[in-house]
């Protein structure tokens, strides 16, 4: 009775499904469902060694050139976008702006002249000084004539006369550069003819091998250090952080920097002159053409490489950088007890407190550096300096060295905003000078708030998630 009232099992009406989800490596054949099937195939949705490489390419921009080319590309389209603001910033660092006692003789005459001229200016705007003015004209006797005195001008080697008053110059009116920073300089160069938009882009395809070539290089160069170091984490993608004992790990980081851009220094100072030298003037050489004239005339190969004024700043401004970069993680975490995990804001805070700190280190090591790249370091260097066309005032004497340079930028320039009519009350005491070694600040400090907003937005976005905003 009891048995015959029991329901029959549904146990045989249970059909498996098709597919299984199963999550084995790519090269591990999963279970069959049947042993009668002697070869299975892996599900659509396991990932097979071929089909990422197959999805990369076909992700790229122009997938026909192939993966170099698209780097490349994608080099340049960056480099591009922050050009403007890398010139910008150079020829704030290179320009020399002195104050009247150390100015050139040949300058303190064109500041004169103008100044006669917009007093002139302001007497004739004056309708009643202007009626004056004329008046008095009126009523002078009149002047004998008498031929102009004789100027004897040198001319150059071809033969032709000097410009007194270059075409390729920027344009230094105050009421057109709005500012004393890089969207000043930025104004200056969009608003001279000579240089225009074009001016913004200079040495773009110099700073984009600069790039894509210590892209490459560094991290093979610290593999390389990695295998010859023992005892040192083979995994690349292990963070300072997280490693015990981290001093290794960072001094091969920063060496592999070091290498990379001491082999790359070359690019650097044509890139550095390229921007310096006028645009649309004839005589402006190609980058090629600055390579060979540094080579036949500076004292060679070797000399490019290891003369002091070049090797000294190079291996302290890319041993500092990467130095300083490398080591804000490891003192907020190690030092201050700050995970950005469990608290992000004042990691962020923090992070962005040292990378400013940073900059009071590296920007005049910068500035000195790029100095030292304009000038000529064969015989008769300073007066191939003086020759040299660029479209912002240089220094006419040479710098000796980094420490003698620092000092000359404090005791004869100024970095004040520029006024019409300026005294030497105006020009400001020794934090002016102080203010030279760090022209392009504003601009490098405005993008380190700019990432450290980034972050802030991607991490409300994300709910903590562990998403947010990375500086490449």
């Amino acid at each position: 009775m009891s048995t015959s009232s029991r329901p029959q099992s549904v146990r045989g009406l249970y059909t498996p499904p098709a597919e299984e989800w199963v999550f084995l490596p790519p090269s591990v054949q999963p279970p069959s469902s049947s042993s009668s099937s002697p070869n299975p195939t892996a599900p659509s949705h396991v990932p097979s060694s071929f089909s990422a490489a197959v999805e990369d390419d076909e992700n790229l921009a122009i997938p026909m050139m192939g993966r170099p080319f698209n780097l490349f590309l994608s080099e340049y389209l960056t480099t591009a976008m922050g050009m403007p603001f890398e010139v910008g910033k150079t020829l704030l660092q290179v320009e020399y702006r002195p104050r009247k006692r150390y100015a050139p003789d040949e300058d303190v005459e064109v500041i004169r002249e103008k100044e006669q001229f917009e007093l002139q200016d302001d007497q004739i705007s004056n309708p009643e000084e202007a009626d004056m003015y004329f008046s008095d004209r009126l009523a002078q006797p009149p002047a004998p004539l008498a031929p102009p005195p004789e100027i004897v001008v040198e001319t150059d080697a071809s033969g032709y006369l000097p410009d007194l008053h270059p075409s390729w110059l920027l344009n230094d009116d105050p009421e057109v550069s709005r500012g004393n920073g890089v969207w000043g300089m930025i104004r200056r160069i969009r608003y001279t003819p000579s240089e225009g938009l074009p001016g913004l882009w200079k040495s773009q395809l110099i700073s984009t091998i600069h790039s894509f070539l210590s892209n490459i290089l560094q991290p093979s160069i610290h593999s390389f250090l990695l295998i010859l170091t023992p005892n040192s984490p083979v995994n690349l993608d292990i963070s300072l952080s997280a490693l015990p004992n981290p001093a290794i790990p960072l001094a091969l980081q920063v060496t592999s920097h070091l290498f990379t851009h001491l082999l790359l220094s070359p690019l650097e100072l044509i890139r550095t002159r390229l921007i310096v030298l006028p645009t649309s003037h004839p005589s402006t050489p190609s980058s090629v053409t600055i390579f060979k004239q540094v080579i036949e005339n500076e004292g060679g190969f070797s000399n490019l490489y290891f003369h002091q004024n070049l090797l000294l700043p190079s291996i302290l401004e890319h041993t500092l950088r990467p130095l300083l970069t490398l080591s804000i993680p490891l003192i907020i975490e190690r030092q201050f007890k700050i995970s950005p995990d469990f608290s992000p804001i004042t990691y962020s805070l923090i992070d962005l407190s040292l990378g400013l700190s940073s900059l009071l280190v590296l920007l005049p090591i910068e500035t000195v550096r790029k100095r030292l790249q304009l000038q000529s370091r064969s015989k008769g260097g300073s007066v191939k300096h003086k020759e040299m066309k660029s479209i912002v005032k240089l220094r006419e004497k040479n710098y000796v060295g980094i420490v003698e340079a620092i000092w000359r930028i404090l005791q004869e320039e100024t970095g004040v905003r520029r006024k019409r009519k300026m005294s030497e009350r105006d020009e400001g005491g020794w934090f002016a000078g102080v203010r030279q070694l760090y022209r392009g600040f504003g601009m490098a400090a405005t993008a380190h708030v700019t990432v450290f907003g980034l972050g802030l937005v991607s991490q409300m976005l994300s709910g903590n998630d562990g998403g947010g905003w990375k500086e490449i």
